[in-house]
């Protein structure tokens, strides 16, 4: 979900791992010149879903720790095609601390799918059964849990599933 640490979590993953870091929403910024909250003002959240998508689809890279955007699971093609060679993981903190780091936003709900019409909480249940239906692995995030520490215990977690080496 928006809000979850994906970014700065994932920055950090890489970094621990050696491993180049891709953001769903700046390669998306890369190959159009614009970012997500533009193209989902002008498009829209259904035609935005198929662009997100079909620019998913050109991500191609090993030894990568790739922030998908929220919304990417709500797409069989766009979350296919980024399972066929990775180790997905849902980070789910509570919606108290997504509505709060969501909150903090210069752009705020602008920029999530779904936020014209639901709540955080409703796009949350909305999207729960897609994200639990696409994961490898969910990892709880304690309310405020350093992103250092959330880094950490994912490269245990991805150790003890054999997906990296010690």
């Amino acid at each position: 979900m928006p809000g979850s640490g994906k970014t700065r979590i994932g920055k950090i993953l890489a970094e621990k791992l050696g491993w180049e870091f891709i953001d769903v929403d700046e390669f998306i910024m890369a190959e159009t010149g614009k970012d997500s909250a533009e193209h989902l003002a002008e498009l829209g959240d259904d035609k935005f879903l198929e662009f997100e998508a079909k620019l998913v689809e050109k991500i191609a890279v090993e030894k990568a720790v790739i922030a998908s955007s929220g919304s990417v699971p709500l797409v069989e093609s766009g979350i296919a095609h980024l399972k066929k060679n990775a180790f997905t993981v849902w980070l789910r903190p509570s919606l108290e601390s997504i509505e709060k780091r969501v909150a903090k936003r210069r752009d705020g709900a602008t920029r999530i799918v779904g936020a014209q019409t639901k709540t955080l909480a409703e796009i949350l249940a909305w999207r729960e059964s897609e994200y639990d239906r696409h994961q490898d692995l969910i990892f709880e995030i304690e309310s405020e849990m350093p992103k250092e520490l959330v880094a950490e215990k994912l490269i245990e977690c991805l150790q003890a599933e054999k997906i990296i080496g010690d």
